[in-house]
């Protein structure tokens, strides 16, 4: 009966790593961007960052997290 159980319900399904990994890279890639853009003084790569931090936050950033 315990394998049944194991089989229709996976404690590891529930889980969202990937998605938080790629939100962190995201972010880590906007503040990147805007690094550079504020050091070259050119407004293409502040774009890029704000798209990368919009996309960081779309991607599962803390703010869509249930509150406990």
């Amino acid at each position: 009966m315990t394998q049944i159980a194991n089989t229709m319900y996976n404690h590891n399904m529930t889980k969202r790593k990937p998605r938080q990994r790629s939100s962190a890279v995201f972010l880590i890639l906007g503040l990147a961007f805007l690094a550079i853009g504020i050091a070259t003084d050119q407004t293409v790569f502040s774009w890029i960052a704000v798209a990368f931090v919009l996309i960081s936050l779309l991607s599962g950033g803390k703010w869509m997290r249930p509150r406990k």
